[in-house]
């Protein structure tokens, strides 16, 4: 039994091939082959283990190690919790690897003048297994004659490329390269896909850690895989970078070609294809100690890519050497190749009927009754045909028929956020309003982000009259998108509603800032006077409660009033036009006691009619002139001087005869010059008595 040990691992191996063959997605694999792996390792493990030695149990035992290794890889495969990652740790303490994950001082570029910080692993094997520094033991040309040279499978950067191949530390400890065994430099790929499934795959840092371990195993040109492995890791993260997506995608392509005997432009010669690549028998000695993918995988990420770069074309003929035929059609359509892409889709049904073709053929040709036909193939389970056939309606203008297709969509995807939002708008339009706070409620529940869902939702609480509810609704849209004007309009009416004056006026001077960013062509409309004058009254009318109430409500309501006048100040000084700021500003100070503020803008309001061209022709600002006249008028009376009533005889005197010259018709003499009439007969008595 013990002299037939690999069997049992060969045996897991198989199995972990198994499931990688199967179309089932990670962690729907059949119970019973899952249970069958888990004997099969139980069984490896005991059998390679030190349990009945007591004294080697603290050496290295590279069987073991492999078997923990492997085991941690299927767990991977299969997408178990934790992925592995307690049998890689466990495969490195077996294997005598130590391993630190530090920082050092160095340069990444040609040019860089001061050294910086870099992410540094520091590894070394325990166990040296001869040859296994074969870089440093072997001259190149001796390592090519046995077919072990890799370095032609790296894709040099050109010579105008400033980023180094390898940091160059400032110690020259940290440049020198230590021994590593290829069952090491397996784990340190295993640690390194560990970072990448435990930390967040987008951000700088786990892309900069998992760049460290690649760079420590990328050191040595022992095996072909690893070192094919540690370079397609690499291409993946480098393509992530905005300068180095050329190197990635050709780095890709130069490892997919290496599995074909065809020429390719990654490998042009016959010597490339016979003599330059490692034999079948090398490529696979390490194969089940990493994660390779199998080169149909290799080609749909390429394809993948090229795809996200907008060289569709080519990604067509990618797909198309894997039938992938659904991303083949979406990539010709795209490039613009229709009729290609139709009689693709034909010769596909010809062969097999499937929804998304009949989807695809329909968004093609613009024939309805082919979205109907994909429909009727798939018994109404897809809801890609049922999105096409809504928007189809949509663009028709016959808003009930897509309302009904989106519905049956959104019950067959229900986790599409952006067809939740453009369900959402054809229910407001049907003043569907439950159906529509429904659909924005799932939009911001799926992306929390979403500003313009968020404005949806408290559109439709203010249309139910709840300002309460549209306020926090209100809040989470100016979050994430400041710049909307129409949000901020929102809430100033929201903010008028609930009374919080403060508020309402940050509202207005965010419209006010946006309008001074933005040009006038982007239609951003002044702030109503409407809103201004309720944000006046209403501060107002706080600090005269204020000041009934306790002594600490009054400085809030003071602060208030002083930012009122800070608006009412910006509003008359970005404008010539509106006499009604300064009635305002006049009001402000007279609530407040400030008598001697409250004729200087009486004066600038009547200053500011008079500036306009027609005003004593204009029914409503003749009536507002009388207004400001009488309350100027009045003021001056209170004043009692003979030079105050003076001034408001012939402040009257003109404004009468400017009404009367303005007047066509003697017999319709304006209602407003007899109340300026009495006004001069009043000042004149007055100053009789004087």
């Amino acid at each position: 039994h013990n002299n037939f040990k690999g069997i049992h691992l060969w045996n897991a191996r198989s199995l972990v091939a198994h499931q990688r063959l199967l179309q089932s997605k990670p962690g729907e694999e059949p119970p019973s082959l899952s249970e069958q792996l888990d004997i099969a390792f139980e069984k490896c493990r005991r059998l390679f283990s030190d349990d009945d030695d007591d004294d080697d149990k603290s050496r290295p035992n590279l069987q073991l190690a492999t078997v923990l290794l492997e085991q941690g890889l299927a767990d991977h495969h299969w997408d178990r919790s934790g992925k592995g990652r307690h049998y890689f740790v466990q495969a490195q303490a077996k294997s005598g690897l130590h391993v630190e994950v530090t920082g050092a001082y160095g340069k990444r570029t040609k040019f860089q003048q001061e050294a910086k910080a870099q992410m540094l692993v520091r590894a070394r094997s325990t166990v040296v297994v001869e040859n296994s520094n074969t870089n440093a033991t072997q001259s190149s040309s001796d390592k090519k004659m046995k077919g072990e040279d890799t370095s032609n499978l790296m894709v040099d950067h050109p010579e105008e490329e400033i980023l180094l191949e390898r940091i160059k530390f400032e110690d020259e400890k940290e440049n020198e390269i230590q021994a590593l065994n290829e069952l090491d430099q397996s784990i340190l790929l295993a640690l390194c896909l560990d970072v990448k499934n435990n930390n967040p795959t987008k951000e700088a840092l786990t892309a900069e850690e998992m760049g460290a371990f690649l760079a420590r195993v990328l050191d040595h040109h022992d095996d072909w895989m690893i070192y094919a492995t540690a370079l397609l890791e690499r291409s993946w993260l480098e393509f992530e970078r905005s300068h180095a997506k050329e190197r990635a995608i050709l780095q890709m392509q130069a490892l997919a070609d290496q599995h074909t005997n065809r020429l390719t432009f990654t490998q042009s010669t016959k010597k490339a294809i016979e003599e330059d690549s490692a034999p079948i028998q090398d490529r696979l000695k390490n194969l089940h100690s990493i994660v390779y993918p199998p080169r149909w995988a290799m080609i749909q990420e390429i394809a993948d890519r090229y795809e996200s770069l907008g060289i569709v074309t080519s990604a067509a003929e990618l797909y198309t050497e894997i039938e992938l035929w659904d991303d083949v059609v979406d990539c010709y359509t795209r490039a613009g190749k229709r009729q290609k892409a139709e009689q693709i889709v034909r010769v596909q049904l010809s062969k097999n009927e499937t929804p998304r073709m009949w989807t695809a053929l329909g968004d093609l040709t613009g024939d309805i009754q082919y979205y109907d036909k994909a429909i009727e193939v798939s018994n109404r389970r897809f809801a890609r045909a049922f999105i096409a056939l809504a928007q189809h309606y949509f663009d028709k203008k016959d808003l009930r028929k897509a309302w009904s297709n989106y519905e049956e969509a959104l019950h067959l995807r229900p986790l599409v956020p952006h067809i939740w939002f453009r369900y959402g708008t054809i229910c407001m339009q049907l003043e569907e309003w439950d159906s529509a706070f429904r659909a924005f409620s799932e939009v911001v529940r799926q992306e929390p982000e979403e500003a313009e869902a968020w404005a949806n939702v408290a559109a439709i609480h203010m249309h139910n009259k709840n300002p309460a509810e549209a306020y926090p609704a209100l809040n989470e849209s100016l979050k994430y998108n400041r710049a909307n004007w129409r949000v901020w309009t929102s809430k100033l009416y929201t903010c008028l509603d609930l009374e919080k004056y403060d508020e309402a006026i940050q509202a207005c001077n965010s419209i006010l800032d946006l309008r001074l960013a933005k040009a006038q062509s982007d239609g951003i409309p002044p702030l109503e006077e409407k809103c201004v004058r309720a944000i006046v009254g209403g501060a107002v009318r706080k600090f005269e409660d204020s000041r009934k109430g306790p002594s600490a409500s009054l400085e809030p309501s003071r602060r208030t009033l002083l930012r009122v006048h800070a608006l009412l100040d910006r509003i008359g000084a970005s404008s010539t036009t509106m006499p009604w700021v300064f009635e305002s500003l006049a009001y402000l100070h007279d609530q407040v006691g400030a008598d001697e503020k409250v004729l200087e803008y009486l004066m600038q309001e009547y200053r500011t009619i008079q500036a306009v061209q027609g005003w004593e022709c204009d029914l409503d600002l003749r009536k507002k002139m009388y207004d400001v006249v009488s309350h100027i008028v009045s003021i001056r009376q209170q004043e009692g001087s003979r030079d105050s009533l003076a001034k408001s005889r012939m402040l009257v005197r003109a404004i009468k005869k400017k009404v009367e010259d303005a007047a066509l018709d003697a017999q319709t003499i304006p209602k407003e010059v007899e109340g300026l009439e009495e006004l001069l007969t009043d000042v004149e008595n007055k100053l009789n008595e004087l």
